[in-house]
C-alpha cells in the first residue's frame, strides 16, 4: 500500500533527473491506489526540481526523516530536532575543523534552510549546491542556543580522510548520544574533487520513522510498505520494511539486508523493481 523511494542514487539517475521509465512506473503504481513517498537526505527546497517531475500530492520523507512535509508546498508535518542543548555541543565540537558546520532548519519555521556555522569554509562543491538547489543560508562563526531551538541536522562536507577523523573526535565524545554516518555527496560535474559528507541527527532519527509516521497517520501496516534505496541512510528502512530492494549500484551494507536487489539507477531500475512489487513477484 506504500512504496518509499530514495532520491539521488535510486530514482534519479547521474543527471538529476528522473527518468521516463520511472515516472511511468510511478503513476502506475499511483493509478493502483499505492501511496509513494519520497524518502531523500535531501531538503524539501533541495528536491524541488525532481519533485516537480512527479507531479506528486501528500507528504514525503525529507532529511532522512527528521522532516516530514507535505512535497507540494514543503509545509511541515512532523519534525524531530535536535535538542538545542546538544546540537550546540556538536557545533562546539567541530567549530575548530577547517570545514564549515551545517547546520539545517526548517526554513518555515526560522526563515533558512542551512545556517554555516565554524571557523572552516565552505567547499566549492557546497557553495554549487547552495546555488544549483536555490537553498537559503545564514552565515555566523559563532551561535547560541538561541540559534538551535529548530535544528534537524548538522552535516560537515569533507574528504573521506577528513570525514573519519571527524566521526572518531564524536565517537570519543558524543558515542550514544547522536546518530551520525556517512556517504559520498553530489559532485559538482567536472572538478574531479570527491566529497563525501557527514550527517548528525538526534537518536532514533531515520528514513524509517519518516515512513511509519506516515502510514500510521494513514492507517497502512508497516508490512505493507515496500522500499527500494542505495546508500547508508537507507539502512533503516531497507531492513525493517516489509519489502526492501535494493537498487543494482547500492553499497554492499544495503543490498546484504534487502529482500531484493533491482537494476542500477541508469538502468531503471526502480521501474524494474515498482512492477515486480506491483505484479507480486516479489512481496
Amino acid at each position: 500500500r506504500m512504496i518509499g523511494v530514495d532520491l539521488d542514487g535510486t530514482l534519479l539517475g547521474r543527471d538529476g533527473r528522473v527518468s521516463d521509465a520511472h515516472l511511468a512506473a510511478v503513476r502506475r503504481a499511483r493509478d493502483a491506489g499505492v501511496l509513494v513517498v519520497p524518502c531523500t537526505g535531501r531538503g524539501w527546497r533541495e528536491s524541488l526540481h525532481p519533485l516537480k517531475q512527479l507531479n506528486g500530492e501528500g507528504p514525503g520523507v525529507f532529511i532522512t526523516g527528521a522532516s516530514i512535509a507535505d512535497v507540494a508546498t514543503g509545509a511541515a508535518l512532523d519534525l524531530a530536532v535536535i535538542d538545542p542543548h546538544l546540537a550546540l555541543e556538536i557545533v562546539e565540537n567541530l567549530h575548530d575543523e577547517p570545514e564549515a558546520s551545517l547546520v539545517f532548519h526548517d526554513e518555515q519555521s526560522v526563515g533558512y534552510d542551512y545556517l554555516v556555522t565554524g571557523r572552516g569554509e565552505l567547499s566549492e562543491n557546497t557553495r554549487w549546491w547552495f546555488e544549483r538547489t536555490g537553498a537559503s543560508v545564514r552565515f555566523e562563526k559563532r551561535v547560541t542556543l538561541d540559534d538551535l531551538h529548530h535544528a534537524l541536522r548538522v552535516c560537515v562536507v569533507a574528504t573521506e580522510r577528513r570525514i573519519g577523523q571527524m566521526k572518531n573526535h564524536l565517537r570519543r565524545h558524543m558515542e550514544g548520544r547522536i546518530l551520525f554516518h556517512s556517504f559520498e555527496a553530489v559532485q559538482k560535474p567536472e572538478t574531479g574533487e570527491s566529497l563525501h559528507i557527514m550527517e548528525i541527527f538526534a537518536p532514533g532519527v531515520d528514513k524509517w520513522r519518516g515512513l511509519t509516521w506516515i502510514a500510521d497517520d494513514r492507517g497502512i501496516a508497516h508490512h505493507e510498505i515496500a522500499v527500494i534505496g542505495d546508500e547508508v541512510n537507507d539502512l533503516g528502512m531497507i531492513a525493517s520494511s516489509g519489502c526492501g530492494v535494493a537498487m543494482g549500484n547500492a553499497i554492499d551494507s544495503v543490498k546484504a539486508v534487502a529482500n531484493h536487489v533491482t537494476r542500477d539507477c541508469e538502468h531503471d531500475g526502480v521501474a524494474h523493481a515498482i512492477d515486480r512489487l506491483m505484479d507480486g513477484a516479489w512481496g
